[in-house]
């Protein structure tokens, strides 16, 4: 709207007429769009016209040393009382609160794919104010997650605030290990993220833009056994949870009076996997390449530790999954 000159399609009644003196900016002698007023002299602007001026003088137009300025509501509430035509003849007229939204998307003079644009134009920037309030949000919470897989500022969130239903203190994590960058087999997972106290987080990325997770305090081992090359040992801390980040949901322990449930499975061939036997995630060794697979109860007699299973909730329907990314996270 700084593009245009007001003073050619405002409606020039006597109202008008009667402010005409207090709307006229006396730097580039027209209406004030967005007036901005110096708090020491009073005097208002244009907003564009001032913020110009400010590059050029430490003063004021009207010499005051040192200004400050603030937008100016009394010469704004005048200007809303005033109507204009529309510079694209569409034949509206136009209440000046009216004419910024007129311009960029209301006007029927506007063609189809002008007006998309505008709206991109104006959701980009509503996206990009709501992105910084996010990270604001986020570096309040004291959350640093070095991720390649969670990045959204509302993933973020979610992530410390499915901590913090579990511990009373300031969330922080450190990166252990990165697939893409450390080597995708069971063999190298352990050999990083074995025997670590604290708990570590595990982020799965699937090439179907899926984020699902989980977390136990239980260490990590690197269990084989010669005699019987299925075998692993499994673990619980007594903080135990999956998650997914899409959907943004939790998935706590099962409790079962009389059963031995179990959180994580560790076999030195395979990635991370939860659930006794790794029924709940299963983590293939060369999991980027070969991916993993969840069960749910019932699936060849199997039985899941988490209450997430009934129809592979984690992936979206879908038993297996093929990776791009996993992650791993030491809880400090």
């Amino acid at each position: 709207m700084e593009n245009i000159n007001l003073e050619d399609y405002v409606i020039k009644d006597d109202f008008y007429n009667s402010i005409k003196e207090e709307i006229t900016c006396s730097i580039c002698s027209c209406i004030k769009i967005k007036p901005t007023m110096c708090t020491k002299c009073q005097n208002s602007f244009c907003e564009s016209c001032i913020e110009k001026w400010k590059t050029k003088s430490s003063e004021c137009p009207f010499k005051c040393i040192n200004p400050t300025y603030t937008f100016c509501r009394i010469i704004n509430n005048l200007m809303c009382k005033l109507n204009f035509k529309c510079k694209n003849n569409c034949g509206q007229n136009i209440p000046y609160e009216k004419l910024e939204s007129h311009y960029e998307y209301e006007c029927n003079k506007l063609n189809f794919k002008e007006k998309n644009k505008k709206l991109l134009e104006q959701y980009n920037k509503l996206e990009s104010k709501y992105n910084k309030l996010m990270n604001s949000f986020i570096n309040l919470l004291d959350l640093n997650l070095d991720s390649n897989i969670v990045k959204e500022p509302d993933d973020l969130v979610f992530v410390k605030n499915s901590f913090s239903e579990y511990f009373n203190k300031k969330i922080k994590f450190k990166l252990l290990y990165r697939a893409s960058r450390d080597g995708d087999t069971g063999q190298k997972f352990h050999e990083i993220c074995d025997n670590k106290e604290g708990g570590i987080l595990i982020l799965y990325h699937t090439v179907e833009n899926i984020i699902f997770g989980g977390f136990s305090n239980a260490k990590w081992i690197s269990y084989s056994n010669p005699e019987k090359k299925s075998a692993g040992q499994n673990f619980s801390g007594n903080v135990n949870f999956l998650f997914q980040i899409n959907n943004k949901k939790i998935y706590n322990l099962r409790i079962a009076p009389g059963e031995k449930i179990n959180a994580i499975f560790c076999r030195s061939d395979c990635g991370p996997c939860f659930g006794s036997l790794g029924e709940d995630i299963w983590a293939r060794t060369n999991f980027l390449t070969k991916g993993g697979k969840l069960h749910k109860d019932k699936d060849k007699g199997r039985k899941c530790s988490f209450d997430t299973q009934n129809d592979y909730e984690l992936n979206n329907g879908k038993p297996d999954f093929k990776l791009k990314e996993l992650e791993a996270f030491l809880l400090i």
